[in-house]
């Protein structure tokens, strides 16, 4: 796993409130749901727990569920009353069903070999009803590698610390249109020694037809692809 949903959870928790626009995710996602009439909801890849808020104002019964223990600590401190579980989208099963399952934060680009995303669609499946939606975001593979970056940095000021992140990334193509991605993160701070953490990974995006290939024969019908560059929002119901 990732050392920035271990080691770096902390950090990830208060550098990705700025890093990420959770309200414009959330707006995606609550249209799609809303529109099915869906009530209850498990969102994979939940991380600190940072989407949960909207969700529970929106009036939505909500369980989240995430790999990472030290994510799942930063949830459960910081939204006590909250539904975390912890668990691997490749085969989990928490033994209930949800009108909606929900992938966020791109977490699906951790599927890198086509067996991760058979997997991981098949477990999903598994805690959907009949006509139950399923909506996922990623990397549409077009986008990427038709403007490849091979250095991107990144500073976050957040209170008295500064995370500063610079990013490597090279093309592999090993599984799929995959590419390493070398991050590099300081944590400096007033008074404390400041942290420097090398995290290398792996990840994938993909093209619209290989999702819909993928998602058919994972028991599922392709309603729809939402096409927001450099991300692709796919959208699909249980058969």
């Amino acid at each position: 796993m990732s050392r920035l949903y271990t080691t770096l959870a902390r950090a990830y928790h208060e550098m990705y409130q700025t890093l990420f626009d959770y309200a414009s995710q959330y707006t995606l996602f609550e249209a799609l749901i809303r529109e099915q009439g869906c009530r209850s909801v498990l969102e994979i890849g939940c991380g600190s727990g940072n989407l949960y808020p909207y969700f529970m104002e929106g009036g939505y019964a909500y369980t989240g569920l995430d790999l990472s223990e030290e994510m799942l600590t930063i949830a459960r401190e910081e939204h006590p009353e909250g539904c975390f579980v912890r668990g691997d989208m490749r085969d989990f099963d928490i033994g209930e069903t949800f009108d909606a399952v929900l992938v966020t934060g791109r977490s699906f680009t951790y599927m890198t070999r086509n067996a991760d995303v058979h997997n991981a669609l098949t477990a999903m499946g598994r805690h959907l009803d009949h006509g139950g939606l399923l909506a996922f975001d990623n990397f549409h593979a077009r986008d990427i590698f038709t403007d490849f970056r091979t250095e991107l940095t990144s500073v976050c000021v957040c209170g008295p610390r500064t995370y500063i992140r610079e990013s490597r990334n090279s093309i592999n193509g090993e599984t799929g249109w995959t590419w390493n991605w070398h991050a590099s993160y300081t944590v400096e701070e007033a008074g404390k020694e400041t942290l420097e953490i090398e995290d290398p990974a792996v990840l994938r995006a993909f093209t619209p037809d290989e999702i819909e290939l993928f998602l058919m024969l994972g028991g599922f019908e392709p309603v729809r692809t939402i096409h927001d560059p450099p991300a692709i929002t796919s959208v699909a119901k249980k058969r």
